[in-house]
């Protein structure tokens, strides 16, 4: 079990949010000045561990974790979120390189292209392979009400964190 002090709460991470909206957007605003602003709120790094332990933590309460489980539960349930981050960086790396490659009068030839895309495919494959694996782990501690309720659990969380996300975005209601 999570010591209370330690979890995060959903308020807490609205305010999380908000506060790194705040920060993303004055840098935004200088870095269309060609100049970087102070960070006021938290980086999306911050951001993501955040909302990480978060989903560790609702998944504790939600999916009743024993004390016996939760030790291999959190290793694995890290392992998958750490799946999914080193995908999304090699996935942007990968995307940024198609993309200069197209800005790039010469060098957009079809083979360089088809190169270029075969990466982003062969990277989405070992993408999914490394996900599978991992809730596969994940499912070994898991009883199937548990399993399932994970799966359902993690889809709300995310649709939670993506309308967080907007709202924080769109800035104070007036």
């Amino acid at each position: 079990m999570i010591p209370v002090g330690f979890r995060i709460s959903a308020i807490a991470l609205a305010l999380a949010l908000s506060a790194a909206s705040v920060g993303l957007d004055a840098q935004g605003r200088a870095g269309a000045r060609g100049q970087l602003a102070p960070r006021d709120g938290l980086g999306p790094r911050e951001i993501q561990a955040q909302f990480d332990a978060y989903v560790i933590a609702q998944a504790e309460a939600a999916l009743q974790i024993t004390e016996d489980q939760y030790p291999q539960f959190v290793r694995r349930v890290r392992a998958l979120q750490a799946v999914r981050r080193e995908a999304r960086v090699r996935r942007n790396r990968l995307l940024a390189e198609l993309s200069q490659t197209l800005r790039a009068r010469d060098g957009a030839d079809d083979a360089r292209l088809a190169a270029a895309t075969r990466s982003l495919d062969d990277q989405e494959r070992a993408t999914l392979a490394g996900v599978q694996k991992a809730y596969a782990s994940i499912d070994e501690v898991l009883t199937p009400w548990q399993r399932a309720r994970f799966r359902v659990l993690e889809d709300q969380l995310e649709q939670k964190k993506l309308d967080m996300m907007f709202r924080a975005r769109q800035g104070p209601r007036r």
